[in-house]
């Protein structure tokens, strides 16, 4: 029996974060689904899987374990799980608004930075904006696989089409950082 999708598992913050987590841990520290699974207390990898796709529920009790093994934020996690939990509860009186009123995006992106917009530069705030106005964000998303090669694309454009070129070079020379603008 297939399981039916729940578009407000799918679409929760508590879904998309345990996602990147998990793709992190297999990229930086070569964590697979099947590694990560017993760290966190399950047999089965696919339950990951599941809950990561938002097929079904993060369990709420176990926030701060995979906030552990997976390095993320554990108060940040929970309160997405809880969201994802209890969507219909008015989670800005957690935050101390006793109005009532759900924060602004400028609030809600301040308190996932601690309270501290400062902490971004103007291009990565106005980044941000863009992207959280979007309907469909994660195309614009690219892979470490993905970045590179939209860098060598930028490197044979630079060098007059020269795509041998900025393979080497970039084989070589690994990513262009580039200068933030002041």
């Amino acid at each position: 029996m297939t399981r039916a999708i729940n578009p407000q598992l799918t679409d929760s913050e508590a879904a998309r974060m345990l996602s990147t987590a998990l793709a992190i841990a297999a990229r930086e520290r070569g964590l697979s689904l099947r590694k990560i699974a017993p760290l966190v207390g399950y047999k089965q990898a696919v339950v990951l899987s599941h809950m990561a796709t938002g097929r079904v529920p993060i369990p709420v009790e176990k926030a701060e374990t995979f906030a552990k093994v997976l390095d993320m934020d554990a108060g940040q996690f929970l309160k997405a799980i809880l969201k994802q939990r209890h969507p219909t509860v008015s989670w800005a009186l957690l935050n101390g608004d006793t109005t009532g009123k759900e924060l602004s995006f400028e609030q809600g992106l301040a308190a996932g930075l601690g309270g501290h917009t400062s902490a971004l530069n103007e291009e990565q705030l106005a980044v941000v904006k863009e992207v959280a106005a979007d309907p469909s964000p994660r195309r614009r998303w690219l892979s470490a696989e993905e970045a590179a090669a939209v860098e060598i694309f930028r490197r044979a454009r630079r060098d007059e089409g020269d795509v041998d070129k900025a393979v080497r070079d970039y084989t070589r020379l690994g990513p262009v950082r580039e200068q933030p603008s002041e």
